[in-house]
């Protein structure tokens, strides 16, 4: 499965997945998939013999295992993907729905999703199961189908499910950012907003479909805990809930969701990167490679806040404090009138000046009321504040591009469209390693010593005062932040 990522300007991932039935060197071999579909049977001969002894006054049928059955081993929210999963292996094995699946089909099947090599194959098997067979999805369909692939990503991820208002309102969202005033949405539409909105979306539902048949583990048997650093991020947040954690996780370019490998396998894991992964490795490691490797939820703990206009106080000197010589990307949320929530991802660290930055894997989004990526690319963001011709503030807007958001100087409102709105809270979160905030702490204590030191020269002998010396200039023109109160944290 690619992991490549398609946002304005970067290739379709779509057409660097290496399609099973081409000539593509990568594509594996006919009889790779041989030897890769025997060894898939232990495992999915184990779970079904664990599904059936699961079953309620015994099998009554021996070599075959009844809807009810199959669906009763997905507990609480997955009880309708285990619905549709089955609606879905029995449709492969015959034409008409049947109330029971035999162990032959069940295997073929369930070798026929572990079969799944390249992205397009994946993205129209899950398309097609989760519109319940149907050539399109209707609006129901879709709310169900990310409340689903949110909640096994929590599941892949370890994390417990809670429900939470916030959550319903984002899936809600993206419902409507899918649809538009559409009715009906078909697989090329759909598959063309996937891959620019959410194209990390199916990896988990996938993978946590192959480490339940490779790992002939039960559904209720996934262990699940809860994550303190990530609850951390959510608890007493006002403006982010898991699942916007969880619909960035699927959004954002890598340079956003650092991994973290084991030593001991990162080197494996980097070999199967570099091909077509499953095309020739053994399905079983495989299978835990693709979960540790997808599951970038958890990822998403080790960002650090740095500005939280709540609590460090909403002005544009308090923002440059809290953000400048943090050297790493950043995602800063955005809330305002109107229940308008954006996230702004910039790839590289803030910088004031007159010209626009930002790299390649910027982005903007609106997460709420319409989930939607709005803009994407290099040179997105401008920050000024003392160059002649440029309205003070930040501005929002790729080059050629029409200007989205503009925070003025006051920092009491959000100009949206050119449409004033009332600034509710602006949060900014560091995801770059914790090296980076260490640098920017000895940076700030630095810059703090450097304006202390030039305060105490004795320059009343001359009239001079420190807001009229060249030396705090100069010290501005070198990027230190020299304001009033500005190291009064």
């Amino acid at each position: 499965m690619g992991n490549k990522t398609s946002h304005h300007g970067r290739k379709d991932h779509h057409n660097e997945s290496c399609d099973s039935d081409s000539n593509d060197d990568s594509s594996p071999s006919k009889s790779t998939k041989r030897h890769n579909r025997k060894a898939h049977i232990p495992a999915l001969m184990t779970l079904f013999e664990k599904l059936e002894l699961t079953a309620d006054g015994g099998n009554t049928h021996p070599g075959e295992l009844t809807r009810v059955t199959f669906e009763n081993a997905f507990h609480g929210p997955l009880h309708k993907f285990g619905k549709l999963m089955y609606t879905e292996m029995v449709k492969n094995n015959v034409s008409t729905f049947r109330e029971r699946i035999t162990r032959e089909q069940f295997v073929k099947a369930g070798t026929e999703i572990l079969q799944m090599y390249d992205e397009k194959h994946l993205v129209k098997y899950y398309f097609h199961l989760f519109a319940s067979g149907k050539e399109y999805l209707t609006l129901d369909d879709a709310k169900q189908m990310f409340e689903i692939a949110f909640t096994l990503t929590l599941s892949l991820s370890k994390i417990l499910y809670k429900e939470d208002e916030k959550d319903t309102r984002l899936i809600k969202a993206m419902a409507t950012g899918l649809f538009g005033i559409e009715t009906e949405m078909r697989l090329e539409k759909f598959s063309v907003w996937l891959n620019k909105s959410c194209p990390h979306m199916f990896h988990c539902v996938h993978n946590w479909v192959c480490n339940v048949m490779t790992g002939s583990t039960l559904p209720e048997e996934v262990e699940m805990a809860r994550v303190p650093q990530l609850e951390g991020v959510v608890r007493g947040n006002k403006s982010i809930s898991m699942a916007i954690l969880w619909l960035l996780s699927i959004t954002l370019p890598p340079v956003f969701i650092k991994q973290k490998e084991a030593s001991k396998t990162s080197g494996s894991v980097n070999a199967m990167q570099k091909t077509n992964i499953g095309a020739t490795a053994d399905p079983l490691l495989t299978a835990v490679m693709l979960l540790r490797r997808n599951a970038r939820l958890p990822q998403v703990q080790s960002w650090t806040p740095l500005y939280n206009s709540d609590s460090h106080g909403t002005s544009l000197n308090r923002f440059q404090h809290h953000v400048s010589s943090y050297n790493a990307p950043t995602v800063t949320f955005i809330s305002f009138e109107g229940r308008n929530l954006y996230c702004l991802a910039i790839d590289t660290g803030w910088r004031e000046g007159p010209t626009k930055f930002g790299g390649k894997d910027c982005m903007l989004i609106q997460l709420l009321p319409v989930y939607r990526v709005v803009q994407a690319g290099p040179n997105m963001v401008r920050w000024c504040e003392r160059s002649r011709g440029i309205p003070d503030g930040i501005q929002v807007g790729c080059d050629g591009m029409s200007e989205v958001l503009r925070i003025p100087k006051d920092f009491d409102q959000v100009v949206h469209y050119s449409a004033p709105c009332s600034l509710h809270r602006v949060e900014v979160w560091g995801c770059g390693s914790e090296d980076a905030f260490e640098s920017q702490k000895s940076q700030k204590k630095w810059e703090a010593k450097a304006v202390q030191r030039e305060q105490s020269r004795k320059l009343r002998p001359y009239g001079e005062t420190w807001n009229d010396t060249p030396d705090k200039q100069i010290l501005q023109w070198g990027g230190v932040d020299v304001g009033n109160n500005s190291y009064n944290r």
